[in-house]
């Protein structure tokens, strides 16, 4: 049997199939039956199907599938057509089309040979293309989530002349021809200096490299009234952190006095607004029930199509702030998934898809291998798709590691070039072989390990204490896969919610979902569109 293209048509295979073909089952599957259907994962490709529950006792019938067992069963194809004589004729009338399912699926191997072979998955860039500046620590709020801890301030601010030598080093050192700088802290329009030097350094350099770099600014957005039009004419995206109504908002986005802020980022983003920006928004969950009411402000309220949803996390001031629900990752996933019916609901309304991360992003990751998103590969991308550095210049795998010395890679005065920095570092090579799902014991047997990796490198090490356990929120990402798994089946029209990723990936030909008849649903080509 030949190699096959990731394009393979059911018409290709079925032509290039032999009587002597050997079929060898794949062990290692993941069955969930429900509602008159099996649910079947591949875990080491994540590849998954949708089978009714009378073919799938077929399939088991014939030594196609082995549910509960790590024995592979292997046989010709030309008995397999020729014995069971009491098969039911219809099934066996089908069979060559589910053999093209489970092939392409990974569930079944012929000749030896799968579909998806392991060096052509996973690839993980080998240098970032995102530098997150921390241009201080400092911040005019207090939020009760923040990473950076009941420190007392102010915190330095970064010097410009370090600022510049960062992005030189970063445009220079660095290969690749897009880049993205991003101005982040504490709150970084405290150092404005910093951001209008280092951004008009920033165009001027990469000219000079022949490369392209976008400026982006994370804000808490209560000094967008001040400076909403110097971001406009330097060109920066700007994106605001605000979580929802102002009765959401202001239980942890507080000001040092403990008042809400909610009426000053409001204020921030009308001004950004009237000088021409179009932020983007960022709201962080810690009550899981507020999924559905900040959603719904975000579109009533902002008119936002667009916005990311994270949820509060074990770390800085909110160890010492907030309650954190040992079983507080069930709570999420289920109020989580009310998002989706949301979605649904207006586009039926306004024939508008939203793009809501994580959203859009999981639903993406059932479509294809390609894993856009650097906090959902193996290992995630803290040193291989971006750098954290601080207002001192120090260097990190990650912009939320920054400050952590477990995670420093020297300074920018001293460090080799950047390149030959990250090839050499055991720090940056210690933490990648971690984070590794394989090598995360919690992870390496879990049938959604290649959806989205071990989690995050820095979430873990904050509730666990090292590098070797799995995200803290683990049974969130369980709970979700599956269910979006089951709800795209049934309402394959979900596939419009892979938005903007849709330019990043490639949406390969054994999308998996199969109706109740078997015969296969309309293809993601024809519900994208262009």
């Amino acid at each position: 049997m030949t190699r096959y293209s990731l394009d393979l048509s059911f018409e290709d295979f079925k032509k290039s199939l032999s009587p002597d073909d050997f079929l060898t089952t794949v062990p290692g599957l993941y069955f969930s039956p429900r509602s008159g259907r099996v649910l079947i994962v591949e875990p080491e490709s994540a590849s998954w199907l949708v089978v009714p529950q009378k073919e799938f006792g077929y399939l088991v019938e014939c030594g196609l599938l082995a549910p509960g067992s790590e024995a592979r069963s292997s046989q010709k194809l030309g008995d397999l057509l020729s014995g069971k004589p009491g098969l039911d004729p219809d099934f066996k009338a089908e069979l060559d089309r589910w053999l093209y399912r489970l092939f392409v699926g990974n569930m079944l191997a012929i000749n030896g040979y799968g579909y998806h072979q392991p060096s052509r998955l996973w690839a993980v860039q080998k240098y970032p293309h995102y530098f997150n500046l921390h241009l201080t620590e400092s911040c005019n709020l207090a939020c009760r989530y923040c990473r950076v801890g009941d420190s007392p301030g102010p915190f330095a601010l970064m010097p410009v002349e370090t600022c510049k030598k960062i992005i030189r080093r970063v445009v220079e050192e660095i290969p690749g021809t897009k880049i993205i700088i991003g101005f982040h802290g504490g709150e970084p329009l405290l150092n404005p200096e910093a951001i209008v030097e280092g951004s008009r350094y920033a165009r001027e350099v990469a000219r000079s490299a022949g490369k392209e770099v976008t400026l982006s600014l994370q804000t808490n957005g209560v000094l967008l009234r001040k400076y909403s039009q110097l971001l406009k004419e330097l060109n920066i995206e700007v994106g605001v952190s605000i979580d929802g109504p102002a009765a959401i908002h202001n239980r942890h986005r507080v000001f040092g006095s403990g008042r809400g802020s909610f009426d000053e980022v409001m204020d921030g983003i009308q001004a950004a607004r009237q000088a021409g920006l179009n932020p983007g928004y960022l709201a962080v969950i810690h009550d899981p029930g507020d999924y559905l009411p900040v959603a719904r402000f975000m579109v009533e309220t902002l008119g936002a199509t667009s916005f990311r949803l994270n949820f509060s996390c074990y770390e800085g001031r909110a160890k010492s702030e907030l309650d954190f629900d040992p079983t507080r990752a069930a709570a999420f996933a289920r109020n989580w998934l009310q998002l989706l019916d949301f979605v649904l609901e207006h586009h039926r309304q306004t024939g508008i898809w939203l793009s809501i991360d994580d959203l859009n992003l999981f639903v993406a990751h059932l479509l294809t291998k390609d894993r856009p998103h650097m906090c959902y590969r193996s290992p995630c991308g803290a040193g291989n798709a971006i750098l954290g550095f601080g207002a001192d210049g120090k260097i990190y795998l990650c912009e939320e590691l920054v400050g952590k010395d477990q995670f420093c890679l020297g300074d920018i005065e001293t460090a080799p070039p950047l390149h030959r920095l990250l090839d050499e570092s055991r720090v940056h090579a210690r933490a990648s072989e971690s984070r590794r799902v394989e090598n995360v014991a919690a992870c390496a047997g879990c049938p959604w390990k290649k959806f989205h990796g071990a989690g995050c490198l820095n979430k873990s090490f904050e509730y666990f204490g090292d590098l070797e356990h799995r995200d803290p929120m683990c049974h969130f990402y369980r709970v979700i896969f599956e269910e979006l798994m089951w709800k795209l089946t049934d309402n394959p029209e979900i596939i419009n919610l892979i938005s903007y990723y849709k330019k990043y990936i490639r949406v390969q030909n054994e999308w998996p979902v199969v109706m109740e008849s078997g015969e296969s649903r309309p293809g993601p080509d024809y519900l994208l569109g262009e």
